[in-house]
């Protein structure tokens, strides 16, 4: 068993998280997903998250250490998902390898082209919960 990092969520994540996962119409891989992340989460109150840590509709700047390239993400809900526009779907890879991601963290995930990619988490650009927004 590969030991993995805690990832913290804040229990209203998790309660949008499991409502997006069972919505009419959902791919019945997300609540997988979903199980999986949960399975590894620690879940606190929205008020007692770390401002290291990438929450629901963080922004953050990331570094492929291999190439050198710099990408900055927000993690999104499907329906505001916009790969183009750097919002990327929280239900993608890289969306639930980056959920719950503390600053300096190296992810590990596989996108669609098969190849696993590792990047770290350089900085937190911004946390809807260290800026007070606890509606987003």
């Amino acid at each position: 068993m590969k030991k993995t990092k805690p990832c913290y969520l804040t229990e209203l994540d998790v309660a949008r998280l499991e409502k997006h996962a069972s919505s009419p119409g959902a791919d019945a891989k997300l609540q997988d997903m979903l199980d999986d992340v949960l399975e590894r989460a620690v879940i606190v109150d929205s008020r007692e998250i770390p401002a290291n840590i990438v929450t629901m509709n963080s922004q953050a700047t990331l570094i492929d250490e291999a190439s050198g390239e710099h990408m900055t993400w927000t993690v999104v809900y499907p329906p505001n998902a916009d790969f183009a526009q750097g919002r990327l779907n929280v239900f993608s890879p890289a969306g639930l390898a980056l959920l719950g991601a503390r600053r300096g963290d190296r992810i590990r995930f596989t996108p669609p082209s098969g190849t696993q990619k590792v990047l770290k988490l350089e900085k937190i650009l911004y946390q809807p919960e260290a800026a007070d927004d606890f509606s987003l």
